[in-house]
């Protein structure tokens, strides 16, 4: 079956494009506000409640259970449709291979799965990008990622 955007839950949507945005893995960039669970939880806040760390913990890092609840249902869901796959556990999360003193996340199985739509996650992040709240965020988080990204590959990150 081919789906759209609006065939999906707020969720859904929501976590496809947020693994499309390319986060680099949170160890490397230093900070847990590029974890895909923090990421969609202050979105999701944002659309839902209007107040960005509804979904988070008092450190305004980590995501409150009952988001993280919600947000495996969401993966679960998705899995379902056959949109995205859990990876095995204790893999590496970023795409590339591992290079002496980069650190990397280690798949978290219930908070970060691997899209197989990619066409369907690049939609779903224009629909995050469409969001008048939600713009600044992703937008600082896209261009972030981007700048950890460039380092990463500066210190010889991926390459041949």
């Amino acid at each position: 079956m081919v789906y759209n955007p609006e065939d999906l839950d707020l969720l859904e949507v929501t976590l496809l494009g947020v693994l499309s945005v390319g986060l680099p893995p949170s160890k490397a960039a230093g900070s847990d506000t590029f974890r895909v669970d923090h990421v969609t939880a202050v979105i999701a806040a944002m659309q839902e409640t209007g107040d960005a760390g509804a979904y988070l913990a008092e450190d305004g890092v980590r995501v409150i259970p009952g988001f993280r609840s919600r947000l495996r249902a969401a993966i679960a869901g998705l899995e379902e449709k056959g949109l995205v796959t859990m990876p095995v556990a204790g893999m590496p999360a970023a795409a590339g291979g591992y290079e002496a003193g980069l650190l990397l996340d280690l798949v978290e199985p219930d908070e970060q799965p691997a899209v197989l739509d990619r066409y369907l996650s690049q939609l779903c992040m224009e629909v995050l990008f469409n969001i008048r709240q939600v713009y600044p965020f992703l937008m600082e988080r896209y261009s972030a990622s981007g700048e950890v990204w460039r380092r990463l590959r500066e210190a010889g990150y991926a390459r041949d």
